[in-house]
């Protein structure tokens, strides 16, 4: 198996991310997405043990996350507030 390091937490809490580790989220995010992407367009889909097997090592490599985990709406923002917001300015 090759070696990939580990992230380093920093003092202020953000996150060094080596480029082998780098790389390893990038792949894995762009396989997910092509996966996520073939199942909403209902073609068949691989083998998803690769899948499987970036996120393992992944989650490796980035270590546990101390706490409660936000969720997506508590990172990114909430997609239909925005829109509504966004919808009540342009009416001004």
């Amino acid at each position: 198996m090759t070696y990939i390091s580990k992230a380093q937490r920093q003092l202020d809490g953000d996150l060094l991310l080596r480029t082998d580790t780098q790389a390893l989220l990038y792949r894995t995010v762009q396989e997910l997405a092509a996966r996520l992407q073939a199942e909403k367009d209902g073609r068949p889909v691989g083998d998803p043990t690769d899948c499987l097997r970036a996120l393992t090592a992944l989650q490796d490599k980035l270590g546990l996350f101390h706490g409660d985990l936000p969720s997506v709406n508590d990172l990114l923002g909430d997609p239909h507030r925005e829109m509504v917001a966004r919808n009540l300015l342009k009416g001004c």
